[in-house]
Protein backbone atom coordinates (compact mmCIF):
# COMPACT_ATOMS: atom_id res chain seq x y z
CA UNK A 1 0.00 0.00 0.00
CA UNK A 2 3.06 2.22 0.24
CA UNK A 3 4.09 2.26 -3.09
CA UNK A 4 4.16 5.24 -5.89
CA UNK A 5 1.31 3.40 -8.15
CA UNK A 6 -1.13 2.79 -5.28
CA UNK A 7 -0.75 6.64 -3.50
CA UNK A 8 -1.51 7.96 -7.39
CA UNK A 9 -4.24 5.64 -7.98
CA UNK A 10 -5.89 6.25 -4.47
CA UNK A 11 -5.12 10.35 -4.79
CA UNK A 12 -6.51 10.06 -9.03
CA UNK A 13 -9.95 9.03 -7.41
CA UNK A 14 -10.27 10.94 -3.83
CA UNK A 15 -10.04 14.13 -6.20
CA UNK A 16 -12.51 12.82 -8.67
CA UNK A 17 -14.77 11.63 -5.75
CA UNK A 18 -14.69 15.17 -4.45
CA UNK A 19 -15.67 16.36 -7.82
CA UNK A 20 -18.22 13.92 -8.41
CA UNK A 21 -20.00 15.28 -5.14
CA UNK A 22 -19.81 19.06 -6.19
CA UNK A 23 -20.65 18.73 -9.06
CA UNK A 24 -23.65 17.09 -8.45
CA UNK A 25 -24.84 19.38 -5.60
CA UNK A 26 -24.18 22.57 -9.10
CA UNK A 27 -26.12 20.58 -11.44
CA UNK A 28 -29.21 19.95 -8.97
CA UNK A 29 -28.84 23.40 -7.49
CA UNK A 30 -29.16 25.05 -11.15
CA UNK A 31 -31.75 22.86 -12.29
CA UNK A 32 -33.65 24.21 -9.26
CA UNK A 33 -32.36 27.31 -9.60
CA UNK A 34 -33.87 27.91 -13.02
CA UNK A 35 -36.63 26.03 -12.82
CA UNK A 36 -37.84 26.35 -9.77
CA UNK A 37 -39.67 22.52 -10.21
CA UNK A 38 -38.54 20.10 -7.46
CA UNK A 39 -39.56 17.08 -10.14
CA UNK A 40 -36.61 18.08 -12.66
CA UNK A 41 -34.83 18.35 -9.45
CA UNK A 42 -35.09 14.71 -8.88
CA UNK A 43 -34.36 13.58 -12.27
CA UNK A 44 -30.80 14.31 -11.90
CA UNK A 45 -29.48 11.91 -9.77
CA UNK A 46 -32.09 9.48 -11.64
CA UNK A 47 -29.79 10.06 -15.36
CA UNK A 48 -26.64 9.69 -13.66
CA UNK A 49 -27.89 6.30 -12.11
CA UNK A 50 -29.11 5.39 -15.75
CA UNK A 51 -26.21 6.21 -17.42
CA UNK A 52 -24.08 4.72 -14.80
CA UNK A 53 -26.24 1.37 -15.31
CA UNK A 54 -26.20 1.64 -19.33
CA UNK A 55 -22.06 1.89 -19.28
CA UNK A 56 -21.59 -0.64 -16.51
CA UNK A 57 -23.10 -2.98 -18.96
CA UNK A 58 -20.64 -1.32 -21.86
CA UNK A 59 -17.72 -1.34 -20.09
CA UNK A 60 -16.36 -5.00 -20.74
CA UNK A 61 -16.57 -3.83 -24.65
CA UNK A 62 -13.56 -1.25 -23.46
CA UNK A 63 -12.05 -3.11 -20.28
CA UNK A 64 -11.11 -5.87 -22.99
CA UNK A 65 -9.32 -3.60 -25.39
CA UNK A 66 -7.16 -1.37 -22.57
CA UNK A 67 -5.01 -1.19 -20.22
CA UNK A 68 -7.14 -0.26 -16.69
CA UNK A 69 -4.76 2.75 -16.60
CA UNK A 70 -5.51 4.03 -19.79
CA UNK A 71 -9.41 3.05 -19.20
CA UNK A 72 -8.89 5.35 -15.97
CA UNK A 73 -6.96 8.05 -17.47
CA UNK A 74 -8.85 8.51 -20.48
CA UNK A 75 -12.11 8.29 -18.68
CA UNK A 76 -11.11 11.23 -16.33
CA UNK A 77 -9.80 13.28 -18.92
CA UNK A 78 -12.45 13.46 -21.28
CA UNK A 79 -14.60 14.25 -17.87
CA UNK A 80 -12.39 17.02 -17.05
CA UNK A 81 -12.89 18.68 -20.46
CA UNK A 82 -16.96 17.98 -20.42
CA UNK A 83 -17.00 19.76 -17.19
CA UNK A 84 -15.02 22.82 -18.12
CA UNK A 85 -17.16 23.20 -21.58
CA UNK A 86 -20.09 23.33 -18.59
CA UNK A 87 -18.55 25.68 -16.72
CA UNK A 88 -18.08 27.84 -19.20
CA UNK A 89 -21.56 27.64 -20.10
CA UNK A 90 -22.87 28.11 -16.81
CA UNK A 91 -20.72 31.05 -16.16
CA UNK A 92 -22.23 32.89 -19.50
CA UNK A 93 -25.33 31.77 -18.04
CA UNK A 94 -26.66 29.70 -20.97
CA UNK A 95 -29.57 28.22 -18.67
CA UNK A 96 -30.55 25.61 -20.95
CA UNK A 97 -31.72 22.68 -18.72
CA UNK A 98 -31.65 20.01 -21.19
CA UNK A 99 -28.31 20.10 -21.91
CA UNK A 100 -26.92 20.08 -18.16
CA UNK A 101 -28.69 16.72 -18.22
CA UNK A 102 -27.26 15.87 -21.54
CA UNK A 103 -23.79 16.70 -19.61
CA UNK A 104 -24.59 15.31 -16.49
CA UNK A 105 -25.22 11.55 -18.34
CA UNK A 106 -22.12 12.21 -20.25
CA UNK A 107 -20.09 12.06 -16.99
CA UNK A 108 -22.09 9.28 -15.16
CA UNK A 109 -21.44 7.41 -18.42
CA UNK A 110 -18.27 7.32 -18.10
CA UNK A 111 -17.58 6.93 -14.40
CA UNK A 112 -19.55 3.08 -14.81
CA UNK A 113 -16.17 2.73 -17.03
CA UNK A 114 -13.77 4.49 -14.29
CA UNK A 115 -15.18 1.94 -10.85
CA UNK A 116 -14.61 -1.31 -11.98
CA UNK A 117 -11.50 -0.41 -13.67
CA UNK A 118 -10.09 1.43 -10.24
CA UNK A 119 -11.34 -1.74 -8.15
CA UNK A 120 -9.54 -4.30 -10.81
CA UNK A 121 -6.57 -2.26 -10.49
CA UNK A 122 -5.91 -2.97 -6.84
CA UNK A 123 -4.71 -6.30 -6.72
CA UNK A 124 -2.27 -5.26 -9.31
CA UNK A 125 -0.72 -2.70 -6.78
CA UNK A 126 -0.42 -4.02 -3.79
CA UNK A 127 0.96 -7.50 -2.23
CA UNK A 128 -2.14 -10.38 -1.67
CA UNK A 129 -1.88 -10.21 2.62
CA UNK A 130 -2.25 -7.00 1.91
CA UNK A 131 -5.25 -6.61 -0.17
CA UNK A 132 -8.23 -6.22 2.78
CA UNK A 133 -6.32 -3.46 4.25
CA UNK A 134 -5.95 -1.56 1.04
CA UNK A 135 -9.74 -2.32 -0.02
CA UNK A 136 -10.73 -0.84 3.57
CA UNK A 137 -8.40 2.62 3.07
CA UNK A 138 -9.85 3.09 -0.49
CA UNK A 139 -13.40 3.25 1.46
CA UNK A 140 -12.19 5.21 4.00
CA UNK A 141 -11.09 7.67 1.95
CA UNK A 142 -14.50 7.29 -0.72
CA UNK A 143 -16.83 7.46 2.76
CA UNK A 144 -14.61 10.66 4.31
CA UNK A 145 -15.29 12.60 0.96
CA UNK A 146 -19.06 11.19 0.50
CA UNK A 147 -19.69 12.42 3.96
CA UNK A 148 -17.73 15.67 3.95
CA UNK A 149 -18.64 16.23 0.43
CA UNK A 150 -21.98 17.30 0.18
CA UNK A 151 -21.76 19.54 3.38
CA UNK A 152 -19.13 21.32 1.56
CA UNK A 153 -20.69 21.18 -1.90
CA UNK A 154 -23.71 22.99 -0.36
CA UNK A 155 -21.47 25.55 1.35
CA UNK A 156 -19.28 26.11 -1.92
CA UNK A 157 -22.89 27.41 -3.90
CA UNK A 158 -23.83 28.88 -1.40
CA UNK A 159 -20.93 30.88 -1.57
CA UNK A 160 -19.65 30.83 -5.18
CA UNK A 161 -22.68 29.82 -7.21
CA UNK A 162 -23.19 27.18 -9.48
CA UNK A 163 -20.29 28.28 -11.94
CA UNK A 164 -18.04 28.44 -9.01
CA UNK A 165 -18.34 24.95 -8.01
CA UNK A 166 -18.01 23.55 -11.43
CA UNK A 167 -15.04 25.70 -12.00
CA UNK A 168 -14.27 24.06 -8.64
CA UNK A 169 -14.60 20.76 -9.93
CA UNK A 170 -12.96 21.35 -13.18
CA UNK A 171 -9.85 22.27 -11.44
CA UNK A 172 -9.92 18.41 -9.00
CA UNK A 173 -10.50 16.91 -12.00
CA UNK A 174 -7.38 18.42 -13.80
CA UNK A 175 -5.61 16.93 -10.55
CA UNK A 176 -6.95 14.19 -11.03
CA UNK A 177 -6.50 13.01 -14.56
CA UNK A 178 -2.79 13.98 -13.77
CA UNK A 179 -2.59 11.50 -10.97
CA UNK A 180 -4.14 8.87 -12.77
CA UNK A 181 -1.64 9.73 -16.00
CA UNK A 182 1.11 9.39 -13.28
CA UNK A 183 0.09 6.01 -12.25
CA UNK A 184 3.99 4.02 -13.02
CA UNK A 185 2.66 0.50 -13.51
CA UNK A 186 2.48 -2.14 -16.58
CA UNK A 187 -1.07 -3.96 -15.88
CA UNK A 188 -2.54 -6.25 -16.14
CA UNK A 189 -4.57 -6.21 -19.90
CA UNK A 190 -6.10 -8.44 -22.38
CA UNK A 191 -5.13 -5.59 -24.79
CA UNK A 192 -6.61 -6.79 -28.45
CA UNK A 193 -7.60 -9.94 -27.45
CA UNK A 194 -11.11 -9.97 -27.91
CA UNK A 195 -11.00 -7.96 -30.91
CA UNK A 196 -12.51 -11.21 -32.86
CA UNK A 197 -14.94 -12.11 -30.29
CA UNK A 198 -18.74 -11.35 -30.91
CA UNK A 199 -19.99 -8.04 -29.26
CA UNK A 200 -22.76 -10.29 -27.12
CA UNK A 201 -20.22 -12.44 -26.07
CA UNK A 202 -17.95 -9.75 -24.90
CA UNK A 203 -20.63 -8.22 -23.05
CA UNK A 204 -21.81 -11.51 -21.40
CA UNK A 205 -17.84 -12.49 -20.33
CA UNK A 206 -18.09 -10.91 -16.83
CA UNK A 207 -21.40 -12.88 -16.21
CA UNK A 208 -19.34 -16.09 -17.75
CA UNK A 209 -16.89 -15.68 -15.24
CA UNK A 210 -19.17 -15.31 -12.33
CA UNK A 211 -21.62 -18.52 -13.60
CA UNK A 212 -17.77 -20.75 -14.02
CA UNK A 213 -16.74 -19.38 -10.18
CA UNK A 214 -18.29 -21.16 -7.52
CA UNK A 215 -18.09 -18.48 -4.78
CA UNK A 216 -18.41 -15.44 -7.30
CA UNK A 217 -21.51 -17.11 -8.00
CA UNK A 218 -22.76 -16.75 -3.82
CA UNK A 219 -20.88 -13.35 -3.66
CA UNK A 220 -23.44 -12.05 -6.38
CA UNK A 221 -26.28 -13.27 -4.63
CA UNK A 222 -25.19 -11.29 -1.71
CA UNK A 223 -25.11 -8.25 -4.11
CA UNK A 224 -28.61 -8.88 -5.83
CA UNK A 225 -30.32 -9.19 -2.40
CA UNK A 226 -28.49 -6.48 -0.40
CA UNK A 227 -29.22 -4.38 -2.93
CA UNK A 228 -32.82 -4.93 -2.68
CA UNK A 229 -32.63 -4.54 1.02
CA UNK A 230 -31.17 -1.24 0.80
CA UNK A 231 -33.38 0.44 -0.86
CA UNK A 232 -34.47 1.42 3.04
CA UNK A 233 -31.99 3.62 3.55
CA UNK A 234 -32.69 5.60 0.59
CA UNK A 235 -33.83 9.85 1.38
CA UNK A 236 -37.08 9.29 0.60
CA UNK A 237 -37.85 6.49 2.80
CA UNK A 238 -35.42 7.56 6.15
CA UNK A 239 -37.74 11.37 5.62
CA UNK A 240 -41.14 9.56 5.55
CA UNK A 241 -39.45 7.21 8.78
CA UNK A 242 -38.23 10.43 10.55
CA UNK A 243 -41.61 11.94 9.75
CA UNK A 244 -43.98 9.16 10.43
CA UNK A 245 -42.35 7.19 13.06
CA UNK A 246 -40.00 9.33 15.39
CA UNK A 247 -42.45 12.51 14.96
CA UNK A 248 -38.96 14.48 14.19
CA UNK A 249 -38.47 17.15 11.78
CA UNK A 250 -36.45 16.43 8.55
CA UNK A 251 -33.34 17.67 10.59
CA UNK A 252 -32.77 14.00 12.10
CA UNK A 253 -33.09 12.64 8.40
CA UNK A 254 -29.19 14.20 8.14
CA UNK A 255 -28.88 13.22 12.06
CA UNK A 256 -29.55 9.86 11.29
CA UNK A 257 -27.64 9.58 7.69
CA UNK A 258 -24.66 11.16 9.72
CA UNK A 259 -24.38 8.41 12.20
CA UNK A 260 -24.78 6.18 9.72
CA UNK A 261 -21.59 7.08 7.59
CA UNK A 262 -19.65 7.44 10.72
CA UNK A 263 -19.90 3.23 11.41
CA UNK A 264 -18.89 3.30 7.38
CA UNK A 265 -15.72 5.54 8.22
CA UNK A 266 -15.00 3.56 11.46
CA UNK A 267 -15.76 0.18 9.98
CA UNK A 268 -12.83 1.10 7.45
CA UNK A 269 -10.72 2.64 9.58
CA UNK A 270 -10.54 -0.64 11.57
CA UNK A 271 -10.22 -2.83 8.11
CA UNK A 272 -7.30 -0.57 7.43
CA UNK A 273 -5.77 -1.53 11.02
CA UNK A 274 -6.32 -4.09 11.73
CA UNK A 275 -7.69 -6.05 8.69
CA UNK A 276 -5.07 -9.30 9.60
CA UNK A 277 -7.98 -10.59 12.14
CA UNK A 278 -9.57 -11.25 9.61
CA UNK A 279 -7.41 -13.49 7.67
CA UNK A 280 -8.45 -16.46 9.06
CA UNK A 281 -11.71 -15.69 10.31
CA UNK A 282 -15.14 -14.69 8.19
CA UNK A 283 -17.65 -13.63 10.02
CA UNK A 284 -19.69 -13.28 7.39
CA UNK A 285 -22.65 -14.53 8.67
CA UNK A 286 -22.59 -13.52 11.90
CA UNK A 287 -22.32 -9.72 10.47
CA UNK A 288 -25.91 -10.55 8.06
CA UNK A 289 -27.60 -11.83 11.34
CA UNK A 290 -26.55 -8.57 12.84
CA UNK A 291 -27.92 -6.26 9.94
CA UNK A 292 -30.93 -7.99 9.46
CA UNK A 293 -31.81 -7.55 12.95
CA UNK A 294 -30.87 -4.24 13.34
CA UNK A 295 -32.81 -3.24 10.00
CA UNK A 296 -35.84 -5.28 11.55
CA UNK A 297 -35.77 -3.07 15.16
CA UNK A 298 -34.86 0.08 13.23
CA UNK A 299 -38.18 0.12 11.40
CA UNK A 300 -39.94 0.12 14.69
CA UNK A 301 -37.99 1.69 16.21
CA UNK A 302 -39.86 5.07 17.82
CA UNK A 303 -36.85 6.49 19.87
CA UNK A 304 -35.17 9.45 18.00
CA UNK A 305 -31.59 8.73 20.12
CA UNK A 306 -32.18 4.65 19.47
CA UNK A 307 -32.51 5.40 16.13
CA UNK A 308 -28.76 6.90 16.01
CA UNK A 309 -27.49 4.13 17.63
CA UNK A 310 -28.65 1.49 15.08
CA UNK A 311 -27.98 3.57 12.33
CA UNK A 312 -24.20 3.78 13.91
CA UNK A 313 -23.98 0.10 14.26
CA UNK A 314 -25.57 -0.84 11.48
CA UNK A 315 -22.90 1.11 9.32
CA UNK A 316 -20.06 -0.34 10.85
CA UNK A 317 -21.38 -4.02 10.33
CA UNK A 318 -22.82 -3.50 6.92
CA UNK A 319 -19.18 -1.75 5.50
CA UNK A 320 -17.32 -4.69 6.95
CA UNK A 321 -18.67 -6.91 5.30
CA UNK A 322 -18.71 -4.72 1.93
CA UNK A 323 -14.95 -5.00 2.54
CA UNK A 324 -14.74 -8.54 2.82
CA UNK A 325 -16.72 -9.61 0.04
CA UNK A 326 -14.49 -7.15 -1.83
CA UNK A 327 -11.68 -8.71 -0.85
CA UNK A 328 -12.65 -12.01 -1.77
CA UNK A 329 -13.90 -11.34 -5.61
CA UNK A 330 -10.45 -10.20 -6.05
CA UNK A 331 -8.83 -12.95 -4.78
CA UNK A 332 -11.26 -15.27 -6.65
CA UNK A 333 -10.02 -14.34 -10.27
CA UNK A 334 -7.25 -13.45 -12.09
CA UNK A 335 -6.80 -9.87 -12.02
CA UNK A 336 -6.91 -9.60 -16.42
CA UNK A 337 -10.94 -10.88 -15.71
CA UNK A 338 -11.40 -8.56 -12.44
CA UNK A 339 -12.77 -5.44 -14.51
CA UNK A 340 -15.44 -7.50 -16.55
CA UNK A 341 -16.74 -8.78 -13.24
CA UNK A 342 -16.66 -5.59 -11.45
CA UNK A 343 -18.27 -4.19 -14.56
CA UNK A 344 -21.24 -7.06 -14.18
CA UNK A 345 -21.45 -6.51 -10.27
CA UNK A 346 -21.97 -2.38 -11.36
CA UNK A 347 -24.74 -4.02 -13.80
CA UNK A 348 -26.47 -6.07 -11.31
CA UNK A 349 -26.43 -3.57 -7.98
CA UNK A 350 -27.20 -0.45 -10.07
CA UNK A 351 -30.27 -2.27 -12.14
CA UNK A 352 -32.00 -3.89 -9.01
CA UNK A 353 -31.16 -0.60 -6.16
CA UNK A 354 -33.24 1.06 -8.84
CA UNK A 355 -35.95 -0.97 -9.36
CA UNK A 356 -36.26 -1.82 -5.49
CA UNK A 357 -36.30 2.25 -5.19
CA UNK A 358 -39.51 2.63 -7.11
CA UNK A 359 -40.93 -0.35 -5.33
CA UNK A 360 -39.99 1.14 -2.00
CA UNK A 361 -41.71 4.09 -2.49
CA UNK A 362 -45.22 2.39 -3.67
CA UNK A 363 -44.84 0.14 -0.78
CA UNK A 364 -44.57 2.66 1.88
CA UNK A 365 -47.59 4.18 0.50
CA UNK A 366 -49.63 0.78 0.35
CA UNK A 367 -48.32 -0.77 3.30
CA UNK A 368 -46.57 1.68 5.30
CA UNK A 369 -42.77 2.35 6.40
CA UNK A 370 -42.75 -0.23 8.96
CA UNK A 371 -43.56 -3.54 6.68
CA UNK A 372 -41.03 -1.97 4.54
CA UNK A 373 -38.23 -2.29 6.39
CA UNK A 374 -39.75 -5.72 7.80
CA UNK A 375 -39.60 -6.71 4.29
CA UNK A 376 -35.76 -5.28 3.78
CA UNK A 377 -35.22 -7.04 7.24
CA UNK A 378 -36.30 -10.47 5.72
CA UNK A 379 -34.25 -10.53 2.12
CA UNK A 380 -30.99 -10.08 4.29
CA UNK A 381 -31.96 -12.90 6.47
CA UNK A 382 -32.48 -15.10 3.33
CA UNK A 383 -28.77 -13.76 2.50
CA UNK A 384 -27.50 -15.08 5.25
CA UNK A 385 -27.60 -18.23 3.36
CA UNK A 386 -25.63 -17.78 0.83
CA UNK A 387 -23.04 -16.08 3.23
CA UNK A 388 -23.07 -19.03 5.11
CA UNK A 389 -22.07 -21.00 2.03
CA UNK A 390 -19.43 -18.54 1.14
CA UNK A 391 -17.80 -18.61 4.80
CA UNK A 392 -17.74 -22.86 4.17
CA UNK A 393 -16.22 -22.57 0.86
CA UNK A 394 -13.29 -20.34 2.39
CA UNK A 395 -13.12 -22.17 5.67
CA UNK A 396 -12.14 -25.33 3.30
CA UNK A 397 -9.65 -23.43 0.95
CA UNK A 398 -7.70 -22.38 4.16
CA UNK A 399 -7.60 -25.84 5.46
CA UNK A 400 -5.98 -26.75 2.41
Amino acid sequence: MKTKAFRFLWLGQAFANAGDVFYIVALIAAVFSWTKSPFLMTIVPVVITLSRFISSILAPLLIGRYHLKGLLYYSQAVKTILMIILSVMLLFSLEYVVILFIFASLIAFLDGFALPARNALVPSLVKREELMGANGFLSTSDQLIQFSGWAAGGLMVAFIGEDGTLFVTSVLFIISTAFMYSIPAKLHSNLGSNTKIPFFKQLGEGWLDVWKTSILKKIFLVYALESLASVVWIAAILYIYVESQLLQGEEWWGFINSAFFVGLILASTFMLKWHRIFANRQPLVAITIITAILTLVFGYNEIPFMALIISFFFGVCDQTKVILLQTHVQMSIEPERLGKVYAAQGALTTLLFGIGSLAAGGLVTLIGVQWVFALSSCLLFITVIPTMLIQNTLKRETEL
